[in-house]
């Protein structure tokens, strides 16, 4: 991952509203000459790149600003040792010329070449047509240096500009920065998410619903109480369980303070005890006999 560039447009502190966007004739009389000459531009604002090394995409990181444009100096080697003609092989394709030369005037004088080169992403000649743009500009007089010692080396130095025809980078790293944000917000929502147990994963088992409760009569017989000491006096609740637990029908009529009282216990025990089980009550004049 290439880091974040530094913007030399911004630190030049120039007014709100002016721009680093020069003509052609500025471009080469006073910066593509004076780099050419061993001076510095100036300001120091355009990168220098060995621009036929990389794809055209992969360039705009290394620009010192712009995000629609960008601006390079680079050098030229010939394609081949005794001739003229450049090198246009670069990254994973090669820069193809489109149109005719244009000459770039400064005092009166062809001071400069204006060449408007589309980048072919493949071989030639079958490479497919991209919507990157250069504008390479050279002196006019560069033409005239022969080469010598086999040096494959054209020119020192060049002037590039860069563009996408349909801004096609600057949507993509609009889009990257969307999906940056996009992922940074869901990392946030989820260290600060709620962790409690979703409602629809809640056991309800825990509180049956009407129609679903167990069926006693599966579960065996109910497990029978100790009998209680003598004279002692039932619990209500112990007595509420057995009737919970499957007691008969017989406990159903029976007032549960009733076995509270003393003396009683004995009695309910017994009956508990008992292999027969507990007799049938009667009813006689409304009273309950055992």
């Amino acid at each position: 991952m290439v880091a974040q560039r530094r913007d030399a447009e911004a630190e030049l502190n120039l007014p709100p509203g002016f721009r680093f966007h020069p003509t052609d004739e500025e471009l080469v009389a006073h910066y593509l000459c004076a780099r050419a000459a061993g001076r510095g531009p100036p300001v120091p604002i355009i990168a220098e790149v060995d621009l036929y090394r990389f794809d055209p995409w992969d360039l705009p990181e290394r620009a010192l600003f712009g995000r629609r444009e960008w601006y390079f100096f680079t050098p030229r080697d010939r394609k081949y040792p005794n001739g003229s003609r450049p090198n246009r092989a670069a990254g994973t394709g090669y820069w193809k010329a489109t149109g005719a030369d244009k000459p770039v005037h400064h005092a009166g004088r062809t001071l400069g070449i204006k060449k408007a080169l589309v980048f072919y992403h493949g071989k030639p000649p079958r490479g497919v047509k991209t919507e990157w743009i250069m504008h390479e500009y050279r002196l006019a007089d560069a033409g005239a240096k022969k080469p010598g010692n086999g040096s494959l080396r054209l020119d020192d130095w060049v002037l590039c500009r860069l563009y996408n025809k349909k801004n096609e980078w600057e949507k993509m790293q609009q889009q990257k920065g969307k999906a940056m944000e996009s992922e940074a917000s869901l990392s946030h929502s989820h260290s600060h998410s709620d962790t409690r147990t979703p409602e629809s994963e809640i056991d309800d088992d825990t509180f049956p619903v009407l129609g679903l409760l167990p069926d006693f009569d599966d579960m065996g017989p109910a497990p029978a109480l100790a009998p209680a000491p003598a004279g002692a006096v039932l619990p209500k609740e112990e007595v509420q369980d057995f009737v919970n637990l499957g007691g008969d029908d017989w406990l159903a009529g029976i007032n549960l303070d009733y076995l509270q009282m003393p003396g009683d216990a004995d009695f309910f025990n017994n009956m508990l005890g008992s292999p027969m089980g507990p007799p049938k009550p009667e009813q006689d004049g409304g009273f309950l006999l055992f």
